[in-house]
């Protein structure tokens, strides 16, 4: 019989991506064992070979718990790589290659085998050394930008500066409680982003296609423009309004964005009429004007706060007639800091857009990147995926950082030594 916390573990190694296949088996056929099967059905399940197998394995799991599953010491094929030899496979792959010397910049299996061959290891194989490293800890990542997230590169008359917004943590402390506590408040957050230029030439791709009859994209075009697309997002639905433009000047995206915000009041409105609110003092506390501002409403006329609208620092973004209107109809608008784009879920959404319209196609006009987009919007609308800020992974990636004490429900993030 299993107790709870053993069968959470067996069921984290079965779902596990990074584990030994032999621990899996193990773990599926104890699992299958303590299901009801048969020692036979078991192993079936698991790819072991026997169910005299299996039986032993779960002899030994009441007899030792949880350590069956890693081979005993003594057993398994004995290491071919003494600790001596690793550390120097493990010192090769952090040394910077030489271009010259490596013929790379940047390490594969297959030159650090060459490279290996050359000192002290003539008959290293691959998998040897991708075995080291994964256990060592390490694995073949894409490589990803990074921004400092308040800070930004500007050219001045006097050369390129490093300059910083001072309000980044009060920005950003403001975007994340909008989207942890506007919806739960009764108010309705939105997302606004600009994505684009994209060009009328072959877009870089990947599909299924016949074995040995791939894809074939032009290698000569001709420019024929571009198109960009204007996005307002509501993360807790995954509703997408957008419109495919040319430009994305002043007088474009402030029409464009005023009649969409002019539907969701209306929609609101529907819902809950402004007659029926109660007085701003008595509204949830993420629902008041003083919250956002940081401090009392200096215009009694306001009407009730019924948005919060979270977009970058487009200069656009800042005209007085603008931000005027937006008040006058109650709606927050809330600014990401300087190189805080990943704070716009807006962007998240417009990735997936832009990806399913364009990978791998070919368009050919402006009109083409258009309706290709806003068709892309209007498949995506039939099903939408709402956008939750602090979701499920961050909260595995948190769990994971951890070290769980003794098997009970403590744990702590430090690991250093624990006093007795």
């Amino acid at each position: 019989m299993l107790s709870k916390q053993e069968e959470q573990e067996l069921q984290r190694i079965v779902k596990a991506t990074s584990e030994r296949v032999d621990v899996v088996r193990r773990a599926k056929a104890l699992l299958a064992v303590a299901g009801g099967q048969s020692f036979a059905g078991a192993a079936r399940q698991a790819g072991l070979k026997s169910g005299y197998g299996a039986s032993k394995l779960a002899k030994r799991f009441n007899e030792y718990g949880l350590e069956v599953l890693t081979i005993a010491v003594g057993r398994g094929r004995k290491l071919t790589y003494t600790s001596q030899q690793q550390a120097l496979i493990l010192a090769e792959v952090q040394r910077e290659p030489d271009r010259k010397a490596d013929q790379t910049a940047t390490w594969s299996l297959m030159l650090l085998r060459q490279a290996l061959r050359k000192k002290a290891l003539p008959h290293i194989s691959t998998e040897t050394i991708r075995q080291v490293l994964h256990e060592s800890g390490y694995s073949y990542q894409q490589n990803r930008t990074w921004c400092h997230t308040g800070y930004a590169l500007r050219q001045r008359k006097s050369g390129t500066v490093r300059v910083y917004d001072p309000q980044t943590p009060e920005k950003k402390r403001w975007i994340e409680q909008a989207y942890e506590q506007a919806e739960a408040a009764g108010l309705v957050q939105l997302n606004e982003d600009e994505a684009g230029p994209y060009a009328t030439r072959p877009q870089p791709g990947t599909s299924w296609q016949a074995e040995g009859h791939p894809k074939l994209q032009p290698q000569d075009y001709q420019r024929n423009g571009g198109a960009k697309l204007m996005t307002l997002l509501r993360p807790a639905t995954g509703e997408v309004w957008a419109k495919g433009v040319t430009s994305v000047t002043n007088v474009v995206l402030h029409a464009w964005l005023k009649a969409q915000l002019w539907e969701v009041l209306a929609e609101i409105e529907k819902k809950q009429p402004r007659e029926t609110l109660p007085p701003e003092s008595q509204r949830p506390l993420y629902a008041q004007w003083e919250t956002w501002l940081g401090h009392p409403s200096r215009n009694p006329s306001l009407p009730p706060l019924r948005i919060l609208l979270v977009w970058d620092n487009l200069a656009g973004h800042l005209t007085p007639n603008l931000l005027e209107w937006l008040f006058e109809h109650g709606i927050m608008p809330l600014y990401t800091p300087l190189g805080g784009s990943w704070l716009n879920m807006a962007e998240s959404v417009q990735r997936i857009i832009v990806r399913r319209a364009l990978s791998g196609q070919y368009p050919q006009t402006q009109q083409q990147i258009i309706d290709w987009l806003e068709q892309t919007v209007t498949g995506w609308n039939e099903h939408p995926t709402p956008f939750v800020w602090n979701g499920k992974r961050r909260e595995r990636r948190k769990r994971a950082k951890l070290r769980r004490l003794a098997g009970s429900g403590a744990a702590t993030r430090i690991c250093n030594s624990i006093a007795s």
